[in-house]
C-alpha cells in the first residue's frame, strides 16, 4: 500500500528544511511546526541582525540582554556541552569561524596575529547568564556567540514534540541534514565526506531515532599541498586535525547529537568512541584513509550504496 505523503519545504536557520508526514489532513500541524522553526530562527540566528543572539553580540562587553526562555535555555545547555567536552564545543567561536570563512572564500591563510586576536575572544566561560532576570551578556567587547552548532537540533526536537503532541505516528523531520524519524523503520542516507552535501555512501534503517552528520565536505581550500577546512578547533584557532573525514551520530536528542558531532570529528575515532559510548550514542566513522567503522550497536546494519 502506497502511503500518502504531505510535505512542507522552507528555508530557515541557514538551510533548507523538509517536514514530511504520511497522512492527509495534517497541513495545519505542518504549518504549526514550520512557524515554530521560524520563531526559533528569529531568536537564535547569529546572522539575523534583529535576533536575540545578535543583540547579545552587539552588546558584548557593554550590558546584559533580556532573552526568551528558548534562547536562555539553549545557551545554558551550550555551556553545559562545553564543560562536557572540555571546551571542544564552544559557541563563542564565532569571531574565529568568520575569520576562517573569509579566508576560505579568498583561499588565503590568516595571519598569526589575526588568529590569536580572535582566539583570545573564544571562551565559553565569558558567557554571563542571569537565570533569575533572564539575561545573557558576553564579558568582552567583540566577543560573539553562534548557536549554529545546536540550533537545528533544538528546532528539530521541538518539531518532534509538536508532532507527537498532535498524535502523528509517521513522519520524517529533516532540518538541513539533521534528521529525525517517527514511526516505521526508514532508510536514512549517511553523508559521504568526500562529496557535496546530500551525497550518501551508505544508509541505515532508523526507527524513532535521530541522525546528525559532520564532515570536511562543506567548505575548504588547499594551499601548498595542505587542505584547510571550516571546522575550527576552539583551543588552537586553526582547522581541527584528526584521523576522521566524517562522522554520523545516531541517538535520541538531536540537539545533543548536533553539539557532539563536530566534537567527535575533531577528537578522532578512538577518543570519540569513548565519550559517545558513555552518552549512549552510536556512530559511523569515515577516516581520512576512506575506511568506514561503526560502533558496536550498529554492527552489520550499515548498507552501502
Amino acid at each position: 500500500m502506497v502511503q500518502t505523503k504531505v510535505q512542507k519545504i522552507f528555508f530557515a536557520l541557514g538551510t533548507v528544511n523538509t517536514l514530511t508526514v504520511f497522512s492527509d489532513g495534517l497541513e495545519d500541524v505542518l504549518l504549526k511546526a514550520k512557524n515554530r522553526v521560524y520563531e526559533l530562527h528569529n531568536k537564535l540566528s547569529a546572522f539575523d541582525e534583529n535576533s536575540e543572539v545578535s543583540q547579545i553580540n552587539k552588546s558584548a562587553g557593554v550590558c546584559p540582554v533580556k532573552v526568551s526562555d528558548d534562547t536562555l535555555r539553549l545557551i545554558e545547555r551550550s555551556v553545559s556541552y562545553s564543560k562536557q567536552t572540555n571546551g571542544m564545543f564552544d559557541i563563542t567561536i564565532h569571531p574565529l569561524s568568520m575569520l576562517w570563512k573569509k579566508c576560505i572564500a579568498e583561499k588565503a591563510l590568516p595571519s598569526k596575529e589575526q588568529v590569536e586576536k580572535r582566539l583570545y575572544l573564544t571562551n565559553y566561560r565569558d558567557i554571563l547568564i542571569d537565570r533569575k532576570n533572564k539575561t545573557v551578556m558576553l564579558r568582552l567587547k567583540n566577543q560573539a556567540i553562534d548557536l549554529g552548532g545546536v540550533a537545528k537540533g533544538y528546532a528539530a526536537d521541538e518539531v518532534r514534540c509538536i508532532f507527537l503532541e498532535e498524535n502523528i505516528d509517521e513522519a520524517i523531520i529533516n532540518l538541513g541534514g539533521t534528521v529525525i524519524t517517527i514511526g516505521e523503520t526508514r532508510k536514512i542516507g549517511i553523508q559521504n565526506p568526500y562529496e557535496k552535501t546530500g551525497t550518501a555512501f551508505g544508509s541505515l534503517g532508523l526507527h524513532n531515532k535521530a541522525v546528525v552528520s559532520s564532515g570536511l565536505y562543506e567548505q575548504g581550500f588547499t594551499l601548498n599541498g595542505k587542505t584547510y577546512h571550516h571546522i575550527i578547533n576552539p583551543k588552537t584557532g586553526y582547522p581541527a586535525g584528526s584521523d576522521l573525514a566524517g562522522v554520523t551520530l545516531i541517538g535520541d536528542s538531536v540537539e545533543e547529537l548536533d553539539a557532539l558531532s563536530t566534537t567527535a570529528l575533531m577528537s578522532g575515532m578512538n577518543s570519540a568512541a569513548g565519550f559517545l559510548g558513555i552518552c549512549g550514542i552510536e556512530a559511523v566513522f569515515i577516516t581520512k584513509g576512506k575506511k568506514v567503522y561503526t560502533t558496536n550497536g550498529l554492527a552489520g546494519q550499515l548498507g552501502f550504496c
